[in-house]
């Protein structure tokens, strides 16, 4: 066809309307694949939308039956346009989509904005199945990355696209481009985020209604179905996962790559075009990091679960703070975890947090406990596994308005925790001071009767605290009992261990030449508060058990360990 007789598609006049678009694809697909065998196609790019500049290429993928296993290109100038044909065959075009296997190089079109040329039926299923694949394979590979935590973390639904899309441009950085005109702006995500995010959702509507997946207020969480799912395959992320694809398509790219390139080379120059030079070193960089739509549930609002901890600004949301800050981190102890005592002051008061690190415990103290603790009490060892019991417990406890802290920040992969810092007094301290004389007694058993009535009170929702001893027991201004350090804390726990523990720490604290007379009046009225508020009588006859009896007698005098044994036996 001359080109003195054919329609201007355009060219030199901005942007095509979406319907010169299909006509111009249709007119190039007819002449290279015969309309019985045209099953679908679409077409994409600057060219398609209009940000690539008045001349910009126009590309068109066609999906159609009997053209092999290999790819077909064509170049067409029609109407002052120049348009690029990518013909494959529908088999192709499926193994691509549903494992990788040209590298997501075809699929990957299906994840931008395209416009239906052909068969838009077939590309919109076939987008939602590519979709849902791929935000199955991230849901997989978040809870083998956090196995502990991986149902309390929300994923926003924008999570599965910019993952997808930073994994895609580090193994070939060319193919960050396209995403990068379309998302770097806000503007344009305003625009294009939703049509691009559409795929996905429908494809967790399909997960959560397969058990995979649950939906918590907007977000997406994965469900213990697809945790141990998950831990049966052990995937080890789309990377690896991509490999061998890329292998198998070597021998082909020599022949083909450079075609298949030629969409990246035009999105990377309208890039250019848009952004400037200085803009091209990194496309990703331009783009939300997909770490910040992993997020946990904080006292102050859903957070993400992978940023660094900013005191300042924790302590504006929790203080209101104005001004200047000024940061101070005191370490104040932690046997077992870093925790740092935070103040943020500034021109308008002061805020102050307590910061944890949970380490593993791999040294031989511990080890020690452990042999110590043998068929008494299985103590959680990984830092992870303990960072997660205290988010977990004093998130519900929390919610069913127990005194525990609040949670205002997580950071995973430091295994860190910012939580409120509780002031008052270490009930220890009163019990040391009472045992010595110099604490009303009086009160110390008033607090130690209330101290009885909290545990009840949380092992009848199903909890058992696991550390209970009076170090954990905070006895703020206002006269009421704290609870903090929950790290050993998980559901279905031992209540026989909580009051052992409770009953042999606060024991240790007489001293060796004295009599029990004085802690038998705080363990009787730890005891009766206890059982007062419904605690279980059976957890009270098996405290002074050999088997937990054996743990403390290292450091419990033998008067103390003889008034347990006389004071459980009356229950």
């Amino acid at each position: 066809m001359a080109p003195t007789t054919e329609p201007s598609w355009g060219a030199g006049r901005g942007r095509m309307s979406s319907a010169d678009v299909v006509k111009l694809a249709r007119l190039v697909c007819s002449k290279h694949i015969p309309e019985d065998e045209l099953r679908a196609a679409l077409a994409f790019g600057p060219g398609a939308f209009g940000y690539g500049g008045p001349e910009a290429e126009l590309f068109v993928l066609s999906v159609a039956d009997g053209l092999g296993p290999r790819a077909r290109f064509a170049e067409e100038h029609v109407g002052g346009r120049r348009v690029s044909l990518i013909a494959v065959d529908r088999k192709l075009f499926r193994g691509d989509v549903a494992r990788g296997l040209l590298g997501e190089m075809l699929a990957d079109k299906l994840l931008l904005p395209y416009v239906p040329v052909e068969g838009a039926d077939y590309l919109a299923k076939i987008e939602i199945s590519l979709k849902k694949r791929l935000a199955l394979e991230l849901l997989m590979d978040v809870a083998n990355r956090f196995p502990t935590m991986a149902q309390e973390i929300l994923l926003d639904a924008r999570y599965f696209l910019y993952e997808v899309i930073y994994r895609m441009g580090r193994i070939m950085p060319m193919a960050a481009y396209p995403f990068a005109n379309l998302l770097a702006r806000p503007a344009d995500r305003r625009l294009h985020e939703p049509r691009m995010l559409k795929g996905f959702l429908r494809g967790l509507r399909e997960l959560e209604a397969e058990g995979l997946v649950a939906r918590a207020n907007g977000f997406f969480r994965a469900t213990g179905k697809l945790v141990r799912k998950a831990k049966r395959q052990r995937l080890l992320g789309m990377f690896l996962r991509l490999k061998g694809p890329i292998r198998g398509l070597s021998k082909y790219a020599v022949r083909a790559l450079s075609d298949m390139a030629k969409p990246y080379v035009s999105e990377r120059r309208a890039f250019l075009e848009r952004f400037g030079p200085r803009a091209g070193a990194n496309p990703l960089s331009a783009l939300p990091r997909p770490d910040d739509f992993l997020l946990l549930r904080t006292s102050i609002g859903v957070r993400p679960a992978l940023r660094e901890v900013a005191f300042e600004e924790i302590a504006r949301l929790i203080g209101r703070l104005e001004g200047p800050d000024d940061v101070e981190l005191r370490e104040i102890g932690g046997t077992v975890n870093l925790v740092y005592l935070v103040t943020v002051r500034s021109t308008s008061g002061a805020a102050r947090l307590i910061v944890k690190y949970f380490k593993d415990w791999h040294t031989l103290k511990w080890l020690s406990l452990r042999l110590w603790a043998l068929g008494a009490k299985r103590f959680a060892i990984s830092g992870t596994e303990r960072l997660k019991r205290e988010y977990t417990m004093c998130r519900e406890l929390g919610e069913l308005g127990f005194p525990v802290p609040r949670i205002f920040h997580v950071d995973l992969r430091a295994r860190c925790l910012v939580e409120e810092f509780i002031e008052g007094v270490n009930f220890s301290e009163l019990l040391r001071r009472s045992f010595l004389g110099e604490e009303n007694p009086g009160r110390v058993a008033r607090l130690a009767r209330e101290a009885g009535r909290l545990l009840a009170r949380i092992h009848k929702v199903g909890i058992g605290v696991g550390d209970y001893k009076p170090e954990n027991l905070i006895v703020g201004y206002n006269g009421r009992l704290n609870l903090v350090d929950l790290e050993q804390a998980a559901r279905g726990g031992d209540e026989a261990w909580d009051v052992a523990e409770f009953l042999y720490y606060s024991g240790h604290y007489v001293p060796s030449v004295s009599t029990a007379d004085v802690f038998e009046q705080v363990a009787g009225a730890f005891l009766e508060g206890y059982l007062d508020a419904g605690g279980s009588p059976e957890a009270i006859r098996k405290a002074p058990s050999i088997k937990f009896a054996r743990v403390f007698s290292v450091f419990t005098p033998p008067q103390v360990i003889e008034a347990i044994n006389e004071l459980c036996g009356r229950f």
